[in-house]
């Protein structure tokens, strides 16, 4: 019998299985490591959590005030939908129409304007019937000083009518025969430049003109205007306002995110190059490649979440320091608090995540780099910048693209076009440096010396000057953007009135009959103008005529003299049933050499010069339908100017005669305060009228702004990264200085450091900028004709000289030791 054993059961359990590299244990022992880490190296990181910090604060900045900085339609509208303007010359049919207002619309704010001529001044002054409590135009009225009119004897002013005036709180005024008690000081808060005086509804005059403010779809005010006998102005509020400036806000927005991803990639590569030791520790103790990456990644998001916290709160609150003295150029009261809060939430949280996308490039680099390779810290080889140069023009014909179909209005395509010409500038860095470094040969040693170092370093360069280029290409962009701006407005509205050096004196107000004035009469005021121009140093007084029909004598407005009708020149308007009118001017050799002409540069047949096109008329004469022959007259874009004038040769043909009626007075300087008033007063007891230069809002202080706002930050990110260069070539530094180089050479290896990035971003910038707007105007180039050469030669000259001298200053001390290296 055989015997049988039995195999006992076995009691082996099987292993449990483990994700391969340790799974989540290992990962969160990975980020606990790297979170110590960065809590004890925090010093050495400083220098990156500045420049991530530094562009979170000019991104926030900068959305804070493109936001506050756009003229609100709140100006115009307050906040109605729509307003009509009434004509109150028939008291009878305004009370009819506001009435019909009234009853179609439900509830309606009426403002009444009664215009008071004031003498010796040529402008009227706005005497508005407002309720400050009205129920749609309360945006548009704000109390500076004391309170608001309750009686028929009291009145409130703006500054500039105060000014005008020679009044103030708490003098009385006397303005159309109401002698009144100045009680307050009042504002359009949404439009500085709005001028007026403010009196009590229940107490005002009759008005010449009702601005009527109500609320309503498009559809109910054109059924309302259907119910109106007669023409009847009307407008409706622009209803793409905030949607341009949420766009351009998140244009900026982005932007500014795209600022932060690049100088957090050029903070994490030398936070990987000095870990490169440690890591390359981690690998040898089995730590596989996405341990490694993520060591990074997790420094990035550390940083990235306190540099988002602190640079929002750093760039909050230089708006909230900044929001009050920009007023005056924005032209309007700016509510610090008014911020868009959900972008710069947004920001934030994209601020972490760019922060955190910028380390992976490092990362992935680091944790490729061979075991043997990181322990000796050596830095990579530059990798050729041909795909860059490629990626390069890509990106840029893709951003050219998207801004020309965009035709400036599209959001969606400007952002993306933005973004992508932005981009595409930047990858344009790595062979811009190589370029300058090619063309090292023949310079100085410490020249070469540092030019080499910005390619061996070529990625931390990179990275630095790419942001560099992205500050100051906004910078550039600002400042051009304005500048064609301005030249927009001015060739859309003018120059103004007047230059800044030039008086229209005027003899009583301009009417279509010009009354006859004896020979005595005319020398008197010509007596009381010298007394006004003598006032002004020694200018030129070019005296002016119109031509008038001297066959014909008008009796002239009721209690006004005689005279004879002044021949004007016409233009048709829209509805092909009315005209606009203007002065014609006599053509006299003075008048035309303002024009920088003579009488041998208007062509014989020539029977009227004018700056206005089209189908021109002679009005306010006896015969009708007269088409004169035209010549071009140069444009001044001033509208007070004489723009139109007629020929003597066309004059002797009609038996017309030039009568006076009035001056250009031109000095050698801008008129002061000063002089104005005094002149004013001159005018006044003489019975002229006097015209000067209206202010109108300039944006140089935003350029300024903006110039300043670009360079500090160009600056801020320079000092950064020349300092981390220096310090990863320390070691050459100390080689030459034992080898007995003198101070001048580390001078000199430091300021071209400085001096190339920062001429290097500067071109960048300025082509990428420039680009960008030839893109979007390139239906209206000539917007760009006007340079402002100044700004810009500041930003792209005086930042690289500034940068270099910096540099020399700063760099002349010696190294501490000349044998100790820092252990990692």
């Amino acid at each position: 019998m055989t015997a049988s054993t039995a195999t006992p059961p076995s009691t082996d359990r099987p292993a449990p299985r483990r994700a391969p590299g340790g799974g989540l244990p290992a990962h969160r022992a990975v980020i606990r490591w790297a979170v110590r880490l960065f809590r004890r190296e925090w010093r050495q990181q400083m220098l990156t959590l500045a420049l991530l910090t530094v562009a979170v604060i000019g991104a926030t900045f900068a959305v804070s005030a493109t936001y506050n900085m756009a003229s609100s339609s709140d100006a115009t509208f307050g906040r109605a939908d729509h307003l009509l303007r009434l004509d109150g010359g028939d008291p009878a049919v305004l009370d009819s129409r506001l009435a019909a207002a009234r009853a179609w619309f439900g509830t309606i704010d009426a403002i009444g304007h009664h215009y008071v001529q004031v003498p010796g001044l040529f402008d009227p002054v706005d005497v508005r019937a407002q309720n400050p409590d009205g129920a749609y135009g309360a945006p548009m009225l704000a109390l500076r000083q004391g309170r608001y009119p309750a009686g028929a004897g009291e009145i409130a002013v703006t500054d500039g009518v105060a000014h005008t005036l020679r009044t103030g709180l708490g003098r009385r005024v006397s303005l159309d025969g109401h002698d009144r008690l100045v009680v307050g000081v009042v504002e359009n808060p949404k439009d500085l430049t709005d001028e007026f005086a403010l009196v009590d509804p229940a107490h005002a005059d009759p008005p010449q003109t009702v601005t009527v403010l109500v609320a309503g779809d498009q559809a109910s005010l054109e059924a309302f205007r259907n119910t109106i006998d007669g023409p009847l102005v009307r407008e409706s509020r622009p209803a793409m306002t905030r949607t341009v400036i949420a766009a351009v806000t998140l244009a900026l927005a982005t932007i500014g995110l795209l600022l932060v991803s690049l100088v957090a990639a050029a903070g994490f590569i030398v936070v990987a190059q000095r870990r490169q030791r440690q890591l390359g520790m981690l690998a040898a103790m089995g730590a596989t490649r996405r341990h490694l990456r993520l060591v990074m990644l997790a420094n990035g998001t550390v940083v990235g979440a306190v540099a988002a916290v602190l640079g929002t709160t750093i760039g909050v609150a230089a708006w909230l320091l900044v929001a009050g003295r920009v007023e005056t150029a924005a032209g309007h009261r700016i509510d610090r608090f008014d911020l868009p809060w959900a972008t710069l939430g947004a920001e934030m949280v994209l601020a972490v995540a760019t922060a955190t996308a910028a380390a992976w490039w490092p990362a992935r680099a680091i944790a490729r780099t061979p075991i043997m390779s990181a322990l000796s810290a050596r830095p990579p080889r530059p990798r050729p910048a041909r795909r860059t140069a490629v990626a390069a023009v890509v990106l840029l014909a893709a951003g050219v693209t998207c801004l020309v179909l965009s035709g400036g209005t599209n959001p969606v395509l400007i952002s993306a076009g933005t973004l992508a010409t932005a981009v595409g500038v930047l990858f344009v860095g790595p062979t811009a440096i190589r370029l300058l470094a090619a063309a090292r040969g023949g310079m100085p040693v410490a020249v070469r010396l540092a030019l080499t170092d910005l390619v061996r370093y070529q990625a931390r360069a990179g990275a630095a000057l790419a942001a560099m280029s992205l500050a100051l290409g906004i910078s550039v962009a600002v400042v051009a953007g304005s500048a064609a701006a301005e030249y927009q407005a001015r060739h859309s509205a003018g120059l103004g009135n007047l230059a800044d050096t030039t008086l229209l004196v005027r003899i009583g107000r301009p009417t279509p009959v010009i009354p006859i004035r004896t020979p005595d009469q005319l020398a008197s005021l010509q007596a009381q103008l010298d007394a006004i121009a003598g006032n002004l140093g020694t200018p030129t007084v070019t005296p002016l005529d119109m031509a008038v029909v001297a066959s014909y004598a008008d009796p002239g407005q009721p209690g006004g003299q005689p005279g004879h009708p002044a021949v004007e020149i016409g233009t048709p308007v829209a509805d092909g049933q009315t005209m606009t009118s203007y002065p014609l001017y006599v053509a006299t050799p003075e008048l035309l050499r303002l024009y920088r002409l003579d009488t041998t540069a208007v062509a014989a047949d020539t029977e009227v010069l004018s700056v206005r096109t089209g189908a021109l008329e002679l009005v306010n004469i006896p015969e009708r339908r007269v088409y004169p022959k035209t010549q071009a007259l140069p444009d001044t874009r001033y509208s007070s100017m004489p723009n139109s004038m007629v020929t003597a040769s066309m004059m002797a043909r009609h038996g017309w005669q030039p009568a006076r009626v009035g001056w250009l007075v031109d000095a050698d300087h801008p008129l002061t305060g000063q002089e104005l008033t005094t002149a004013q007063n001159l005018a006044a007891t003489a019975g002229l009228t006097i015209e000067s230069r209206h202010e109108q809002a300039s944006l140089g202080a935003l350029r300024t702004g903006a110039v300043a706002a670009g360079a500090l930050l160009a600056l801020g990110i320079l000092a950064m990264t020349v300092g981390l260069i220096r310090g990863e070539a320390a070691g050459d530094l100390r080689t030459l200085t034992a080898t007995g180089a003198p101070r001048r050479v580390r001078r000199t290896l430091t300021a071209t450091t400085s001096g190339a990035l920062a001429l290097l971003g500067a071109v960048l910038g300025l082509a990428g900028a420039y680009l960008a707007l030839v893109s979007v105007l390139h239906r209206d180039l000539d917007a760009l004709t006007d340079v402002p050469v100044a700004h810009l030669a500041a930003a792209t000259v005086g930042l690289p000289v500034l940068a270099a001298v910096a540099g020399w200053l700063l760099a002349g001390r010696e190294p501490s030791s000349l044998s100790r290296r820092r252990l990692d």
